[in-house]
């Protein structure tokens, strides 16, 4: 996705990171989407959860938290850096993250790492499938 800008290629990679990237069956997999909270985010929601998660990668160390909201829709969220490891011969970081839309709340821990362009990309937690 080299032509999109930054914002947008994060906002891409943390809709496909949080909708799921296990081999479930398609159908599962769309009844899981639309029952996400990034699925019921607004644009302006996505936009300030893809600042938020910017710039705790960028700037915080681990163990920090921050948290986002907007209070025009009620779309909240928070983000903690829960650790940093070098694999795939980059730098990883561990994102412990909750987020809730429409009244739909649904976290859990994903890994980033960086790419050759220095972008962060959603990578296959340690022990999983």
């Amino acid at each position: 996705m080299p032509s999109l800008p930054k914002m947008t290629r994060l906002t891409l990679a943390i809709a496909l990171g949080l909708l799921g990237t296990t081999s479930v069956v398609n159908a599962t997999s769309t009844w899981f989407a639309g029952r996400s909270a990034v699925a019921n985010m607004t644009d302006e929601d996505r936009e300030l959860l893809t600042k938020a998660m910017d710039d705790i990668l960028n700037n915080e160390s681990d163990g920090s938290q921050t948290e986002w909201n907007n209070p025009d829709t009620g779309s909240r969220g928070t983000l903690k850096v829960a650790g940093t490891h070098e694999d795939f011969g980059t730098t990883c970081r561990l994102i412990r993250m909750s987020n809730t839309a429409t009244e739909i709340t649904r976290g859990g821990d994903f890994r980033l790492c960086r790419d050759d362009e220095g972008e962060w990309r959603f990578a296959p937690n340690p022990g999983s499938s």
